[in-house]
């Protein structure tokens, strides 16, 4: 599909669809369309008989799958938008209330950097149109990044207070910047031995040999390795002595071991996570903007970035030097690697209270509590099999949570969420909530990753569901249990998708004319009460004149002497219902029976 959709309340109520395929050259363009035969007569000599032309889609619901979004990052407070695809495609949208017609900027980030030794094997990019194009109000592309290769984009980052993007894909990652219309950083994360992501998402009979082949040699490797074990020396003997006591050393008795994952091992490349923060990369004492990527093979690379005008650190303190700055830099700060070389699943930095830090504008405009900057911040890395926290800048570990030592799972989704007290409304906990391969729960709190609860989300079964789950900042969260519908469920007592309904009674409480020009005021119990004026002597005066509960109590009010069935505005149920009409049978029976009796007496039955 070419489209993406959003949607609020509990019942989901569809809000926007945006297309993006009218950015490109497609089949079912008609503006492609071949010209009208009448209008050139030596078309019409050199055509075939019959003079048949293309009009229209052989078939609207097949697409290019090329124009398949992937990734998606909205900021709701600068109004922009950026959408990656199958393509390698990224473009970046700003809302507009006019209809515009105007030309796509597009900018081509070449993610190999002229690598030698790599081709690629996989399908096409995307043309872009070359003339002004139509769009209509709403979001509007203003740029198109196409990443080379252009392989799906599997990661993609906003930051729209610094007017930057970062995406990434199976060979690399780059930095843009959209306000100035230039490519700030272009970094290969390939393997020299990862040659499937050379071959694109539709070549895996290559990537089925290499995995089988790579089978069998780590079975031949633990054969002889087994073999080896088996000579018995007083050597040896001792080598194993040590060994295991050193195991035992390392690993708790409730903990599994984990294997290392080989370095060449497929798609290691992979940019599975991008992060902006403004934190202390350098030093402990100036503090800057800077991007974060980790990969499928457990590397995290963070660059110190130097943004114009944004920044109190080294690039403040050299002043007409970097105020006469016009482009944004980006130097490598650190390079982390795992021990285990475990996909990197999220990443997230935590200022000095260990609280994660405020998005884009937020901060800024006083929309929520400013970032400690006096303490020591840390930076929360969660890969697949544990999950780290590590301080700034010097990245020492500080705490970890071996997940799948201790509970024999792998992390699929990260998110670190807040959970508001329902006692206390300016009490709240910000807790990291981790999805497992098994479609549980794990809530952990942050940053002493002490395990709080766990919860059974969605069955293990259910790939694409876990695959597909996504988590918002208050505890809500998303899964797909259809390729057409979603599920929604909430892990916070407060943000609960509960539904609550009422229904509106319309009730007649001015007073209606009646047919002999007296005024007819209607009562809580039904009956109307005339009232003819001074006309009926002074005794009805005197009566109208005295304070009836009925009539000057208002419905709403407990001391209402009015039918409780009518006071209960919005509360009518199908069990009111059914009693109502259950009574209602049971008074005509009684009626009957009395007329039944009254016929007896006097000898003639009544029908």
């Amino acid at each position: 599909m070419n489209q993406c959709c959003g949607a609020q309340g509990v019942a989901l109520t569809p809000l926007y669809k945006l297309s993006t395929a009218n950015v490109f050259h497609t089949d079912c363009d008609p503006s492609d369309d071949p010209q009208d035969p009448g209008d050139d007569p030596d078309m019409q000599q050199e055509e075939e008989w019959p003079p048949f032309r293309k009009v229209g889609c052989f078939d609207p619901y097949s697409d290019d799958p090329r124009l398949g979004i992937q990734k998606i990052s909205l900021c709701k407070y600068s109004n922009k938008l950026v959408v990656a695809g199958t393509a390698g495609q990224v473009i970046v949208l700003g809302l507009s209330d006019e209809r515009s017609d105007h030309l796509v900027d597009v900018s081509v980030v070449d993610l190999l950097q002229d690598r030698e030794g790599f081709t690629w094997k996989g399908h096409d990019r995307l043309e872009p149109r070359l003339k002004p194009a139509p769009f209509p109000p709403g979001f509007q592309p203003l740029v198109l990044v196409q990443c080379l290769p252009p392989a799906s984009v599997t990661a993609v980052a906003l930051h729209a207070e610094w007017n930057l993007i970062a995406f990434g894909t199976s060979h690399g990652f780059g930095l843009f910047d959209y306000h100035r219309r230039n490519a700030v950083l272009a970094r290969c994360t390939l393997h020299p031995n990862d040659s499937l992501a050379m071959e694109g998402p539709l070549s895996r009979v290559k990537s089925l040999k290499k995995s089988l082949r790579q089978s069998f040699r780590r079975i031949r490797k633990s054969r002889v390795s087994g073999k080896k074990r088996t000579i018995t020396t007083p050597t040896s003997k001792v080598q194993e002595a040590n060994a295991a006591l050193a195991e035992q050393e390392e690993v708790a008795p409730v903990q599994r071991r984990i294997e290392p994952r080989s370095a060449d091992d497929s798609l290691s490349g992979v940019v599975r996570c991008l992060c902006f923060a403004d934190t202390f990369l350098r030093d402990g004492t100036h503090h800057g903007p800077t991007l974060w990527a980790g990969t499928n093979s457990g590397s995290v690379y963070a660059y110190a970035l130097e943004v114009p005008g944004v920044g109190s650190g080294r690039a403040s303190e050299r002043g007409g030097a970097s105020e006469g700055a016009v482009c944004v830099e980006a130097v490598l700060g650190k390079e982390i690697q795992l021990m285990h070389r475990a996909p990197v699943v999220s990443i997230c930095v935590l200022d000095g209270r260990g609280k994660p830090l405020p998005e884009p504008y937020e901060a800024s405009q006083d929309l929520a509590i400013a970032p400690d900057m006096t303490n020591a911040h840390s930076v929360l890395i969660a890969s697949e099999e544990q999950l780290k926290v590590f301080s700034l800048p010097k990245v020492s570990a500080k705490t970890k949570f071996k997940l799948t030592a201790h509970e024999g799972c792998r992390v699929r989704k990260v998110a670190v969420v807040v959970f508001s007290s329902t006692a206390q409304q300016d009490y709240s906990e910000h807790t990291l909530v981790c999805l497992t391969n098994l479609g549980d729960m794990h809530l952990f709190n942050v940053p002493a990753l002490r395990p709080q609860v766990r919860y059974d989300c969605i069955r293990k079964e259910d790939i694409s569901g876990i695959a597909s789950c996504v988590f918002t900042r208050n505890g809500q969260g998303f899964y797909l249990i259809s390729p057409s519908e979603y599920e929604r469920f909430s892990l916070s007592a407060l943000v609960v998708t509960e539904p609550l309904c009422s229904v509106q009674l319309d009730r007649l409480l001015e007073p209606t004319p009646a047919s002999d020009g007296s005024s007819v005021q209607p009562q809580a119990n039904g009956t109307h009460k005339s009232q003819m004026g001074q006309a009926e002597g002074q005794t009805g005066e005197a009566q109208n004149n005295l304070p009836s509960p009925l009539l000057d109590t208002p419905l709403d009010s407990p001391l209402s002497c009015a039918d409780l069935t009518l006071d209960s505005t919005g509360e009518i149920t199908v069990e009111d219902v059914r009693d109502f009409l259950t009574n209602v049978d049971e008074a005509e029976n009684n009626l009957k029976n009395i007329k039944e009796e009254e016929g007896r007496s006097t000898g003639i039955l009544i029908n």
